[in-house]
Order: C-alpha cells, then sequence, then structure tokens
C-alpha cells in the first residue's frame, strides 16, 4: 500500500526540518494555514519555504521526476514564497529552487540521471540545486 499525499508531504517537511538543521538554519511553522510550509533563517536571511514531495514519474523519460506547483489552482510566485524546497525520495535528497526556477509555473521536470543523448540544455539536473 503506497503513501497518502499527506504523509508524503509530512515526510518532505521532515527531511527538509532535518537538513535545515544539518546546513545550520533555523526553522519556524506557521501556526496557521498559509502559502508556506516553513520559515527557515538562514545565513541572516529569512526564507518563505514551499515544501513539495517529488515521487512523480515524468511521461517519457527515465531518470527524471515531475513536481506540480499548482495548488488550489494557483501557481507559486516570488511574492507568496521564497524558496522551493523539494524531496526526491528516489536519490533522498532536498533541492534548493529560488524564484527564478519557480515562479508562476505550473511545473518542473528535475532529472536526476543523464539523459540518453547527454543534453543538459533546458534540463533542471538535481545535483546542480542539491540543499
Amino acid at each position: 500500500m503506497g503513501l497518502t499525499t499527506e504523509q508524503k508531504g509530512d515526510i518532505a517537511l521532515l527531511k527538509v526540518l532535518l537538513r535545515a538543521r544539518e546546513r545550520g538554519a533555523i526553522s519556524f511553522l506557521p501556526t496557521t494555514p498559509a502559502r508556506c510550509d516553513v520559515l527557515l533563517d538562514y545565513h541572516g536571511r529569512l526564507y518563505r519555504g514551499q515544501v513539495k514531495f517529488a515521487d512523480c514519474k515524468s511521461q517519457n523519460s527515465v531518470g527524471a521526476v515531475r513536481v506540480d506547483l499548482r495548488r488550489r489552482k494557483r501557481c507559486y510566485t516570488r511574492d507568496e514564497i521564497d524558496v522551493l524546497l523539494v524531496y526526491i525520495p528516489q536519490i533522498d535528497e532536498v533541492c534548493w529552487f529560488g524564484p527564478e526556477i519557480f515562479h508562476q509555473k505550473v511545473g518542473l521536470q528535475l532529472r536526476f540521471a543523464p539523459t540518453k543523448n547527454k543534453q543538459r540544455n533546458g534540463c533542471l539536473m538535481v545535483q546542480d540545486y542539491i540543499w
């Protein structure tokens, strides 16, 4: 039996909180519903973070996962969050994406293994964003 969406979200948040601790960031959890899942005090700056669990296989692609960035039919913007934190269970890593990557995007395709034709242009290679 697979995990529920809520369980996946809980796992992703715990992985992010653990990584934040390892990186020396101080974490805060919102006490009321908000567009962000976590606040991070990292390198002297506060970040509003949205956490995602990425295990959705990409269509027609091996070595990549897709992350849906719509919540309640709205995309995330830089006015709502400062960072997108994505946990990828296949490689047990957390990736940090700034607004230049996620702002008003419907989804992202993250590649954790090289393409068969070695293409890198236009690919979001996970190793470039591991936090």
